[in-house]
C-alpha cells in the first residue's frame, strides 16, 4: 500500500522539479545567453544539485531544447489561432490589434525565446521545426490577409507580409526593453506604421478600379 501512495508523490515532485529546472533554464538562458550558461548555473537558480539535474537533463542542449520544444508549442497554436483568415472583411485597426496583441504577449512571455531561436546550438530536428515555424507565419499571414484582399496578387502580399514580419522582430526588442507608458508608447507606433503600411496594400484592390474608371 505504501509503494502505491509514494508513487504519485514521487511522480509529482518529479514534475515540479522538472518544471523548476525549465524555469530556471529559461531565465539563465534569458539573461546570459545559451552559450555562457552553465548547468551549474541553473541547478543553483533552481536550488537543487547539479546531480538532481543531470537526473532529468543529460546536459545543457537537452535542456534549451525541452525550453524551445515548450516555445515553438505555444507558437504554433498561437499561429493557428491569431492568423486563420476571416471570412468577413475586418477593419484595419482592428486586425493589427487582433495580430500584433497576441503575439506581443508571447515574446514578452517568452524571455529566452531569442537567445534560444536565434544562433542556439539546438539538434538539427528541432532546428528543421524552427525555421518551419517561421516560414509558415508568413505563409499564414498571407492567407488572413488574402481573405481581406482576394483580388491581390500573392506576390505582393508575401512581401507586405515579410516585410510587417521583419519591422515587427525589429521593434520588439525595443519594446521588450522599456516598461510602463513608454512600452506602451512603442506598441502604439509599432501599430500605428503597420496600419499605415497595410492600409494601401490591403486598399490596392479599390484603387486599381478607381484609377480604370477616371482613366
Amino acid at each position: 500500500m505504501q509503494n502505491v501512495t509514494r508513487t504519485p508523490r514521487r511522480q509529482a515532485r518529479g514534475q515540479q522539479r522538472m518544471a523548476a529546472l525549465l524555469a530556471a533554464a529559461e531565465q539563465v538562458f534569458a539573461e546570459i545567453g545559451y552559450e555562457q550558461a552553465t548547468t551549474n548555473l541553473i541547478a543553483s537558480r533552481a536550488s537543487v544539485s547539479p546531480g538532481t539535474l543531470y537526473q532529468f537533463f543529460p546536459n545543457k542542449e537537452a535542456l534549451a531544447e525541452a525550453v524551445a520544444e515548450g516555445y515553438a508549442a505555444r507558437l504554433r497554436s498561437l499561429h493557428e489561432r491569431v492568423l486563420s483568415p476571416r471570412s468577413t472583411r475586418t477593419p484595419l485597426q482592428d486586425l493589427v490589434d487582433a495580430v500584433i496583441d497576441p503575439f506581443l504577449d508571447f515574446h514578452l512571455g517568452a524571455p529566452a525565446f531569442a537567445a534560444l531561436f536565434v544562433g542556439a546550438n539546438v539538434s538539427a530536428e528541432l532546428a528543421k521545426r524552427i525555421e518551419s515555424l517561421r516560414e509558415g507565419i508568413t505563409e499564414r499571414l498571407v492567407r488572413l490577409m488574402r481573405a481581406q484582399a482576394p483580388d491581390i496578387s500573392k506576390e505582393d502580399l508575401f512581401w507586405a507580409a515579410e516585410i510587417s514580419l521583419g519591422v515587427f522582430r525589429g521593434v520588439l526588442p525595443t519594446i521588450s526593453a522599456l516598461q510602463g507608458s513608454r512600452r506602451n508608447r512603442a506598441i502604439r507606433e509599432l501599430k500605428a506604421l503597420l496600419s499605415r503600411y497595410w492600409e494601401p496594400v490591403l486598399a490596392l484592390e479599390t484603387g486599381r478600379k478607381t484609377r480604370a474608371i477616371k482613366s
